[in-house]
């Protein structure tokens, strides 16, 4: 007895042809672009209007006040050049750069590889402590610094003076100015990036660590040759990161503690730019500021894609 399948019930394969794959693709590409366009909305009208409005402020002599409105063409940028005190702000900002950098990778990939190495309730604990500073009002906690570094009645001076320490003018002095900022501001980007270093190193596994303990490994040789290899782009990631993110902190110190001073030893680009916006009230000359220091940032980001792919092409 041969059996039959009845043709009604057997099911039918579906047959794709390349004319049906093409004309689904419209359909499907029009529904992602219609669940992307909020974001591409908000990126539009946040991001990309202010900075095209900026960029066109920069070639205006405005006031923020006066309905008058002038072109001014590249005066504001030949300002910026010609100007000694945009010249010290920006190599300023690199002074900046250079002390917060220690601060933004070498201090918390310690930190956050210590804290691993011993988990438990205590490394919470800490990990709890160093996050304290970030929580902290940016003025409030800048007024506490103020009365702590007071040359005359401030605790640090206080404490120095027993060690037999003169007292130490650390705001008033250009030499101590500026690292007295950077050390101000210090705790909260080591408190951020331990936190951001532990979750990159949750992702290491332990077992390899064990492996290597077991052949006798010391934690120096673990560390080294194991750990800082994997955590190298991270480093990388967040040092670029943390010049982006600090600036805002960097800047209500600088506004509370010394407003640039002294002598403009502790102005940066992004002070300098309020000042010329907000002091001098010289609207085109502060948006060619903001222009010239998004394009730094953008050269900046472009070397960093472009030495990220070569490190990924030789590995």
């Amino acid at each position: 007895m041969t059996l039959t399948k009845d043709p009604e019930v057997t099911p039918k394969a579906r047959v794709v042809t390349p004319k049906a794959r093409v004309a689904e693709r419209p359909a499907a590409t029009g529904l992602a672009w219609l669940y992307f366009s909020p974001t591409m909305l908000s990126i539009t009208v946040w991001v990309y209007g202010p900075l095209l409005f900026t960029a066109v402020l920069s070639f205006l002599d405005w006031n923020l006040v006066s309905p008058d409105i002038a072109f001014n063409g590249l005066k504001n940028y030949e300002t910026l050049i010609t100007e000694p005190e945009f010249g010290n702000a920006a190599w300023n900002t690199l002074k900046y750069a250079l002390f917060v950098l220690p601060f933004a990778t070498v201090v918390p990939c310690a930190l956050a590889i210590a804290l691993w190495k011993r988990p438990g309730r205590m490394s919470e604990f800490y990990r709890m402590l160093l996050f304290l500073p970030v929580v902290l009002a940016p003025v409030a906690n800048a007024l506490s610094w103020q009365f702590i570094l007071d040359p005359l009645y401030g605790t640090l001076n206080q404490v120095l003076g027993f060690a037999g320490v003169e007292p130490i003018n650390w705001l008033g002095d250009p030499a101590t100015a500026l690292p007295t900022v950077v050390v101000v501001t210090a705790p909260k980007v080591v408190a951020l990036n331990t936190l951001l270093f532990g979750a990159a190193l949750a992702n290491l596994d332990r077992r390899t660590i064990d492996a290597a303990r077991l052949d006798d490994a010391t934690e120096g040789e673990i560390t080294r040759s194991i750990i800082l290899p994997q955590l190298r782009r991270p480093i990388i990631l967040l040092g670029l990161l943390s010049m982006v993110v600090v600036w805002p902190w960097l800047f209500t110190n600088i506004g509370v503690l010394t407003r640039g001073g002294p002598s403009n030893a502790t102005d940066n680009v992004y002070y300098r730019l309020y000042t010329y916006g907000f002091t001098f009230f010289d609207a085109g000359t502060a948006s060619a500021a903001a222009i010239v220091i998004a394009l730094a940032f953008g050269l900046l980001l472009t070397v960093h894609t472009l030495l990220s792919r070569r490190f990924r092409a030789t590995r």
